[in-house]
């Protein structure tokens, strides 16, 4: 029986609780233009980094020669198997400007220039949304750290390769969500009226692809993408690792946990912070449409507030 599958991670975390906190930012989110575009902004530049990390990992496991090895064979040279681990967690990147279809980022962008179209916002407007806050890009930074894991170093590849696995398996569900939200439960009006009736179409390498395609080439409410298969070949890479790997099954278990919580908990802190900038962009817009008497009054009441602990 195989070490690690979808539901050996599902027993550790509490999964209704991590797609609570998704559908609840997208929910306040969709309310807004301006609120969805911050929302797609930052989402999009998390998961930008995600994506561009698997061959970095997929680097650093066959650079690491003779980690693992089958334990079958006497000679070293003929026993490495990094390299069949590594392709592993690369065939996630394999499918990005494969044979003319565009990279993942592209799409992305498409996505967000759409929603920033929908919201109305100038060039200006959108460029100062890409001033990326401290709180970002820390999480950019801990997400570069923990996910390239180290050469020759088999608990920090582990813990990379668990990592890894949870960006797959929370990725297929934060798509689904989020195409839930906008198209299922907010079907005909705000974006999904927009998306349907006035968003084209772009040429991207010769093909068409509509500004939700990024959305849909992951994970959709009614069925699946990419993900899935992800998921599959991040935990074919973990279970190779056991059987090539020089650690016992139990260390290896407690590794590939630790860094699968990593990712669940800057997964969870990056959708906390784009509700709470959601929830500060609503309040400035209610402030500024207060009469300007009420408006001066309501913003030292909130200073004097700010001061009582």
């Amino acid at each position: 029986m195989a070490t690690f599958s979808e539901d050996f991670f599902h027993d550790l975390f509490d999964f209704e609780q991590i797609e609570r906190t998704v559908t609840s930012t997208v929910r306040l989110a969709i309310k807004d233009p301006v609120a969805l575009y911050l929302f797609f902004q930052r989402y999009s530049h998390f998961n930008g980094y995600a994506s561009a990390m698997i061959s970095r990992l997929a680097s650093t496991i066959g650079l690491s020669r003779y980690t693992f090895s089958n334990p079958e064979l006497i000679v070293k040279e003929e026993a490495d198997r990094g390299m069949d681990i590594a392709a592993q967690v690369m065939s996630a990147a394999a499918d990005e400007g494969a044979n003319g279809t565009p990279v993942h980022r592209a799409l992305a962008q498409l996505t967000v220039k759409t929603v920033g179209d929908y919201a109305e916002l100038t060039d200006q407007e959108r460029n100062t949304f890409a001033k990326i806050p401290s709180w970002l890009q820390e999480i950019v930074r801990d997400v570069i750290s923990n996910y390239e894991g180290k050469i020759n170093d088999e608990a920090a590849l582990i813990k990379a390769m668990g990592f890894h696995m949870a960006s797959e398996m929370l990725g297929d569900r934060e798509y689904a969500l989020l195409d839930m939200v906008v198209r299922y439960e907010n079907k005909g009006i705000g974006f999904d009226r927009y998306l349907k009736q006035e968003a084209k179409p772009v040429l991207i390498n010769d093909h068409r692809y509509t500004p939700w395609s990024w959305v849909l080439i992951h994970s959709r409410h009614d069925g699946s993408g990419v993900e899935v298969e992800h998921s599959e070949f991040a935990i074919s890479a973990l279970n190779m690792a056991v059987r090539y790997g020089s650690a016992s099954e139990k260390q290896m278990k407690i590794w590939a946990q630790a860094g699968f919580r990593a990712f669940v908990e800057l997964q969870q802190r990056l959708l906390r912070e784009i509700r709470r900038e959601c929830l500060e962009l609503a309040q400035e817009k209610a402030i500024s449409s207060i009469p300007p008497s009420r408006s001066t009054k309501a913003r030292k009441t909130k200073k004097i507030d700010s001061l009582s602990f």
